[in-house]
């Protein structure tokens, strides 16, 4: 971290007068003037801070006060000052931005959690190895490695990172075979639509030169016809159906590990895409028993068909003892195409650079068969009230679903696209005229800088993620991560919307920039108008729920990424409660996620490793579907 942020470690101090060593204290005395405040005095004040409250009017102040976990009172330190009494918490934000919690909408929580924790499991255990590398040959010897370091001839070789956009040659078995012995081998490329396996996974999967492609995945093959152990989106699933399950009680513990990074930076609220009803359950679980404190939005995987969503709503329990502002299952997300990268996924009006094309991943054997489909799944979650988020990041792709989402008409249910890179600009001003939200990633678009110029070129690598084009036409355009694809530091989100700056420094469409407060907004007031909670959350004012981040320093004065990233989330407040305090801290998960934050602002040579990332759309919900890696 910078030496500003470094130095800036202590900055949750307690009032006036306390010990120097205190972060977090209860103003103290009993004094005639808090006894006179009674009723008056907040839990929690956050006062000396630089207040953005992101209202309409984008108001400022210098404290927050927090009753009962809402905030009672917003306005100058002397005004707040009145809320203090005896057993009240004084955070001293020493001029530092305070902000709404964040909310991060598109989150892949279980498979962050079990990625950044690097976790094993019981039964036969899973280990996880960074495969981020230029070359082939260092992919091998890492699986080497692990085949070293495995306590059973059988165990099963797990790791991810790799990038055909920057690899001498695929890891294909021809790479994987001679170092893995009779150890299968499953490695997840950086986005998680495709996966490189060993000719032992294969056998494990059953799959040979005879079996077909499923609908919406690539089995490639070589000149002879044999699998080369590279599985594109849906076929995917076809390794990921054998390879063992995590227990519950791994997926609960990952949880924990999850949370505590999340706090760490500052995100209060998430959304979880593509989960099944048995998560739903866990979910429910640790929210009524008191062991997650976070917002969780989820979001029930829709599948390839209306019949499969069909089947899994009418197996939802509604959720009637779980109070709704820390748990809500409300919408279905739903995979339109693929990604942008060397798989080529995605589904375009003008192909890639080569010639070739994606197209959509719902059922059906061609492209009228597959749009009914997407439109018969879309049709289907509205009819059930549920609000609709669909992953597309091709033109064409997005344009499908804008349409299948207009013939709904269901404008109150706010649908929205997820990614959006290509979307069209007529497409826009559509989707601002019909509420129809986009939910962009900006720490992706950091992270890739110009990789996509050898797939969709220059001019559209300008273009993607069209966060300027999307303001100014009025749609609702939030930011997410979708961690653990990137880390879920959402200051470096911050800080390639405002610079479209690449972590090489290169630039990718400076037309496309937006200011610091627009970006700020896209993690706090717009995600929760995406949530249906913008009368509860993401605004700093009285009523709304007392979700509060610091910063170390006020943002709006940052210049340029290195400044922006510089800054340093110092404090975490949910409900009123402090998750997390940067100067007392010691939980691990915390520990190694800022640890990791740290490594990778400081990265030059490799744009993402697997130490952050995990698991994207298609392959995060097969993985999850029976809790498998």
């Amino acid at each position: 971290m910078s030496e500003r942020g470094t130095s800036r470690r202590n900055v949750l101090r307690g009032a006036a007068g306390a010990a120097a060593a205190a972060s977090i204290t209860a103003a103290g005395g009993n004094t005639s003037a808090q006894a006179h405040r009674g009723h008056w005095a907040a839990d929690t004040v956050v006062t000396n801070g630089k207040v953005q409250t992101m209202d309409r009017k984008g108001r400022r102040a210098e404290a927050v006060a927090i009753k009962r976990g809402c905030i009672i009172a917003v306005g100058t330190n002397r005004e707040i000052a009145r809320r203090t009494g005896r057993g009240t918490q004084v955070i001293d934000a020493r001029g530092g931005t305070v902000l709404p919690g964040i909310n991060d909408d598109h989150l892949h929580f279980n498979g962050f959690g079990f990625e950044a924790s690097n976790f094993g499991f019981t039964g036969p255990r899973i280990y996880s190895y960074d495969v981020a590398t230029p070359t082939a040959a260092q992919i091998a010897a890492v699986i080497a490695q692990a085949v070293a370091e495995a306590p059973a001839p059988d165990t099963w070789i797990r790791a991810g990172g790799w990038d055909g956009t920057r690899l001498d040659r695929l890891p294909t078995r021809e790479v994987l075979d001679p170092v893995s012995g009779e150890h299968p081998v499953y490695m997840s490329d950086i986005s998680h639509h495709a996966l490189a396996v060993n000719s032992k996974a294969l056998q494990l999967a059953g799959i040979t030169r005879e079996t077909a492609d499923p609908s919406g995945g690539t089995i490639e093959r070589d000149a002879n016809g044999e699998p080369t152990g590279i599985l594109r989106e849906a076929a995917s699933g076809l390794v990921t159906a054998v390879v063992p399950p995590y227990t519950p009680a791994g997926v609960s513990e990952s949880m924990d590990f999850a949370a505590s990074v999340l706090h760490s930076l500052g995100i209060t609220s998430l959304t979880d895409p593509g989960v099944n009803l048995e998560q739903v359950e866990l979910y429910r679980g640790k929210i009524l028993d008191g062991s997650l404190k976070l917002r969780i939005n989820l979001m029930i995987r829709a599948g390839q068909t209306a019949a499969a969503l069909e089947e899994t709503l009418n197996g939802l329990r509604p959720l009637r003892d779980v109070d709704p502002r820390m748990l809500r299952v409300g919408e279905v997300k739903v995979l339109a195409d693929g990604v942008p990268t060397d798989a080529q996924t995605s589904w375009l009006h003008e192909p890639f650079l080569d010639g070739r094309n994606g197209h959509l991943l719902t059922a059906g054997d061609t492209d009228a068969e597959r749009l009914a489909a997407l439109h018969a799944i879309i049709a289907l979650a509205a009819s059930r009230g549920f609000q609709v988020g669909t992953h597309a990041t091709g033109d064409a792709a997005i344009d499908a679903v804008v349409a299948g989402y207009l013939a709904t008409q269901s404008n109150a249910l706010r649908h929205y696209v997820i990614h959006g890179d290509l979307s069209p600009e007529p497409t826009l001003q559509l989707m601002a005229a019909n509420d129809i939200g986009v939910s962009f990633n900006p720490t992706i678009k950091h992270v890739y800088s110009r990789f996509f110029d050898t797939t969709i070129g220059p001019e559209r690598v300008d273009y993607q993620w069209p966060f300027r084009t999307a303001l100014d036409h009025g749609v609702k355009a939030s930011s997410a991560s979708d961690a653990a694809v990137v880390t879920p530091d959402w200051l470096i989100g911050v800080a390639g919307a405002v610079t479209r700056e690449g972590f090489d420094g290169k630039l990718g469409g400076i037309e496309q920039a937006i200011s610091i407060e627009e970006a700020l907004r896209s993690y706090t007031a717009t995600p929760a108008w995406q949530d249906h909670a913008e009368r509860w959350k993401g605004v700093l004012q009285p009523g709304y729920v007392g979700d509060v981040t610091i910063l170390s320093a006020d943002i709006l004065q940052a210049h340029g990424s290195e400044e922006i990233m510089g800054c340093e989330v110092v404090g975490t407040v949910l409900g009123g409660e402090v998750v997390y305090d940067s100067s007392t801290s010691s939980a691990p998960a915390a520990l190694a996620g800022a640890a990791k934050v740290a490594a990778y602002r400081h990265q030059s040579s490799v744009a993402c490793s697997s130490e952050g990332a995990v698991c994207c759309c298609r392959a995060h919900e097969e993985a999850m579907a029976g809790q498998r890696v």
